[in-house]
């Protein structure tokens, strides 16, 4: 019997039988660069140009002689394409170094030659596109876009329809691979199917709705809190492992009362991202309060040191947070944004957005019924 085919030869047989993806609507593209900008919480690779069969070597390079740290990493592409196993194994790339995948493009600074620090709207199409599905987490912002269509063996050349007909195998080995990868990266089966609609030389745009229930872009809000009963009361919790990647550790929120005071725990929830003794008095030392913002409501509650305790179990760092009423009322009532205040240099990263529905309200009503403010 013949061994199946591995996902990397799958690319070395795709990389022969297939040309290049055409570019699309990138003005001036260049072969892809990465470079980095340094930001506060989230250091950024940015990676803008055509994806050519040479790409993943270069990324290859770059992380070779880049310093890593414990920071988040977030690879902000801007790309109209280029090369499929360029692409597909770019994306694998991303993947296996944990990194972070938004859409974004940073201008260059004239006096500088370097990416700015600010980004406006990006864009991000056919090969990109695949290779933006590799990260963790995958963020497409509001204005932002990811474009997707069938593959070809024409390039950016479309002149006859003959140009763009592969043989049968090919076809096939081309979309199991693709297909397969879509599948490990943690998007729907759907998206191959959505994906094949759009003609070579089409672009399908999928709207945010789209984008989330396809799983293209992770998570980015607890929701979905489920209460059980504990002690005399209920407690009211949520998951969202997507929320833990580089320095940021909380993977779950758990709302209770105590003492006849409302209380929110954020905790970690695998012992990989666990702190070390000296990190969690660090974080005890250093800690300034937490805040609630409600996001775009110029709303916000802030609460000092002594609403804060930071404890350790079974080797996972714990972050209890006493609320008040207004606390309570902003974490049922809108978007918020919950984070314990810092310094940058502690190594570890206590926040979570929350978006609550009408059954996520009943359930933290459910958790804080008992509490006396």
């Amino acid at each position: 019997m013949k061994a199946a085919c591995t996902v990397p030869t799958l690319f070395r047989l795709l990389s022969v039988l297939l040309g290049v993806l055409g570019p699309t609507g990138i003005a001036e593209a260049k072969d892809m660069t990465f470079k980095m900008v340094y930001m506060n919480h989230t250091n950024v690779i940015v990676a803008e140009g055509d994806i050519t069969g040479e790409t993943p070597e270069a990324f290859e390079a770059f992380l070779a002689t880049d310093p890593f740290d414990g920071f988040r990493f977030v690879v902000a592409l801007h790309s109209g394409g280029g090369n499929l196993v360029g692409g597909l194994r770019l994306g694998q790339m991303i993947r296996e170094a944990g990194l972070d995948t938004q859409v974004e493009h940073y201008p260059v600074d004239p006096s500088t030659g370097e990416p700015d620090r600010s980004s406006v709207q990006g864009a991000c199409y056919s090969a990109c596109a695949i290779a933006f599905l590799g990260g963790v987490r995958r963020v497409v912002p509001e204005g932002g876009q990811l474009g997707f269509h069938q593959f070809s063996s024409a390039g950016s050349s479309f002149e006859t329809l003959e140009s763009v007909y592969m043989t049968e195998s090919t076809a096939q080995l081309m979309g199991a691979t693709v297909l397969g990868y879509i599948l490990n990266m943690g998007a729907k089966p759907e998206l191959f199917a959505q994906l094949s609609e759009a003609l070579p030389h089409e672009m399908w745009l999928p709207r945010r709705d789209e984008l989330s229930n396809l799983r293209v872009v992770t998570p980015e809000r607890f929701r979905d809190f489920s209460f059980e009963p504990y002690r005399e009361g209920v407690i009211s919790y949520a998951m969202l492992p997507e929320n833990v990647a580089g320095r940021s550790v909380v993977g779950q929120v758990t709302a209770y009362c105590k003492g006849g005071a409302p209380y929110l725990l954020l905790s970690a929830i695998s012992s990989e991202h666990g702190v070390s003794l000296p990190t969690r008095e660090l974080i005890e030392e250093e800690q300034n309060g937490f805040q609630i913002v409600a996001e775009g409501t110029g709303q916000s509650a802030v609460y000092g040191r002594r609403s804060v305790t930071v404890r350790m179990s079974e080797g996972l760092p714990l972050a209890e947070l006493r609320l008040d009423t207004r606390g309570v009322e902003l974490m049922k009532s809108y978007p918020a944004l919950v984070s314990v205040d810092f310094p940058a240099v502690v190594g570890a990263m206590f926040y979570l957005r929350t978006a609550p529905s009408e059954s996520d309200r009943a359930a933290l009503d459910a958790a804080f019924r008992l509490c006396i403010y």
